[in-house]
C-alpha cells in the first residue's frame, strides 16, 4: 500500500468516526463494520477485542431465544460499555418485535 491510498484510507477512518455516533439502525451498523475493516487493512487489530457473540447476533448468525439474551445479558454484565452491545441488542429488539408482530415503522 503506498502512502496516498494509506492516506485516502486514514481520511475515510477519521470521517467514519466521527459519523457513526450520529448515525441509526443499518447505516451505523455498516459504517461500524467498515471502521472494523480499516482498522485492519492499516494494520491494526480490531477483532482481538471484538466480542464475539455480539458480532454474531449483529451479523445475523443466530437468532433470538430466552438462552441468547441470557448469554447477551451475563457478557453484557462484563462490559456495559462494549461498543457492539447495543448494536446487539438493537438487533435483537427487532428480532422479538417481528416475532410478537409489534415491530414499528
Amino acid at each position: 500500500m503506498n502512502a496516498l491510498e494509506k492516506l485516502n484510507l486514514t481520511k475515510e477512518l477519521r470521517g467514519l468516526i466521527q459519523a457513526i455516533p450520529e448515525e441509526k439502525g443499518m447505516q451505523k451498523l455498516q459504517s461500524t463494520k467498515r471502521l472494523r475493516e480499516l482498522i485492519e487493512i492499516l494494520g491494526g487489530n480490531s477483532n482481538d477485542s471484538v466480542n464475539k457473540l455480539f458480532q454474531s447476533i449483529i451479523d445475523g448468525d443466530v437468532k433470538v431465544s430466552v438462552e441468547l439474551l441470557q448469554k447477551v445479558r451475563s457478557e453484557a454484565e462484563k462490559n456495559l460499555n462494549d461498543p457492539l452491545l447495543l448494536e446487539a441488542v438493537n438487533v435483537l429488539i427487532s428480532q422479538v418485535n417481528e416475532l410478537v408482530g409489534t415491530e414499528e415503522a
